[in-house]
């Protein structure tokens, strides 16, 4: 699967429970308008293994079109892509793993 199909792409720890609560909150301002993947589902492996490099876990990722953006720098284009974005709900299931109440993430509690 190409990445530019499924941008804007919010790439996040699914084994944290901050993380996971920060991923619920981004969510629930973009109102379904972007995508999310855990570092640890299959689909996370698979794009850190091909765009992203070995110190991918330390941080969530922002994608958008043609740019990854990493940590404290993917704040700014992150709610500027949610603020910007034409409305439309986006939201697709690109990997979902088994349990957990939210969409992409293994461990929620």
């Amino acid at each position: 699967m190409d990445l530019k199909e499924i941008t804007p792409l919010v790439i996040y720890d699914n084994e944290c429970y901050l993380c996971v609560q920060f991923a619920k909150f981004v969510n629930f301002l973009a109102k379904g308008k972007l995508h999310f993947v855990g570092h640890y589902t299959d689909f996370g492996r698979k794009i850190r293994e091909n765009t992203l490099d070995s110190n991918a876990l330390e941080m969530f990722w922002f994608i958008d079109n043609n740019t990854a953006y990493g940590g404290r720098a993917a704040l700014g284009p992150l709610f500027s892509s949610i603020l910007n974005s034409n409305g439309k709900n986006i939201q697709k299931n690109i990997d979902q793993p088994q349990g957990g109440f939210f969409p992409f993430c293994k461990s929620s509690n």
